[in-house]
């Protein structure tokens, strides 16, 4: 039970996690010879679910699920992509050091109820789980290439009230969450991001944690660590990081891979921007506002 639970919440926020089986595709991304700098901006944003649809989404299974006897607001995605992380190191500042650790740099996306909630009572029930996501069965799961999602019950209702169709849901939301991944595990094979950590390991070597290879080494270290020493190893790697510009290095690495990217995808991205507008319309007719 503790699983269709998860699966149900996790679906119901409609970003990446919404895709119960996306797979990946390998790194086969070449890299451009003309990059253009900052197209990584580009590509987080356009990976990002458009947050006036989101709430469209939001209110439009609120109401529904309110039809079905149930009081239940699906939670409003906060999940970005960060294609530092999607190498393997999460972007972290200083002050976020300072103030929190590596809290920052942890998992994103919704939790599982807590069991005593009024969410955990209501994922219990197989009424509202049924009113949420359908029956169950093949008729209420949508696939996409190799992605599939729930989109029976009140879910499928709103993704057809507010993106048309499923299938436009799935392209606009998960589907373009995972679009750049092929790029940043290209650059992770790259020689600018093997130089970005050998020089964030020299400047480590000149402090009390010279025995971290690389910044997801300090970060699991840490985090195993807790407490006040979480705090300083968060610091002096975030320093280090600053000082060795270890995050604009990754930048520049990634954005010869996604200009490459993002020219093989053109057609695709420019469906989604018709889909997030015609969504977007939608959510207002809901009296949905937000800003882009």
């Amino acid at each position: 039970m503790k699983t269709k639970i998860f699966g149900a919440a996790v679906l119901i926020v409609g970003t990446g996690a919404a895709l119960a089986a996306a797979a990946i595709p390998a790194a086969s991304v070449a890299a451009s010879p003309e990059p253009v700098p900052g197209i990584i901006r580009q590509a987080e944003a356009y990976a990002t679910a458009d947050p006036i649809a989101d709430k469209g989404m939001q209110e439009a299974v609120r109401l529904c699920m309110a039809k079905a006897g149930f009081d239940y607001t699906p939670p409003t995605s906060d999940l970005t992509l960060d294609l530092n992380g999607a190498i393997g190191f999460k972007r972290l500042t200083v002050d976020a050091a300072k103030a929190s650790g590596y809290a920052s740099t942890g998992p994103q996306g919704p939790r599982e109820p807590a069991a005593g909630s009024a969410d955990g009572k209501l994922f219990a029930n197989p009424a509202f789980i049924k009113a949420l996501t359908g029956p169950g069965d093949t008729a209420s799961t949508t696939t996409v290439g190799s992605a599939g999602t729930s989109s029976g019950g009140c879910r499928g209702d709103a993704m057809t009230q507010i993106y048309g169709n499923a299938d436009n849901y799935m392209l606009a939301t998960g589907i373009a969450f995972n679009s750049f991944f092929p790029a940043s595990l290209s650059a992770s094979g790259d020689s600018g991001t093997a130089k970005a950590v050998t020089d964030w390991a020299s400047c480590m070597k000149e402090t009390p944690y010279a025995s971290y290879a690389n910044p997801h080494q300090a970060a699991e270290a840490g985090k195993a660590a807790g407490g006040q020493e979480e705090f300083r190893i968060a610091v002096t790697d975030a320093v280090c990081r600053d000082k060795t510009g270890f995050h604009a290095a990754l930048d520049e690495v990634l954005d010869k891979y996604l200009t490459t990217r993002m020219q093989e995808l053109a057609p695709q991205m420019a469906r989604v921007k018709e889909i997030r507008r015609m969504a977007d319309a939608n959510s207002a007719k809901l009296d949905v506002t937000g800003s882009k």
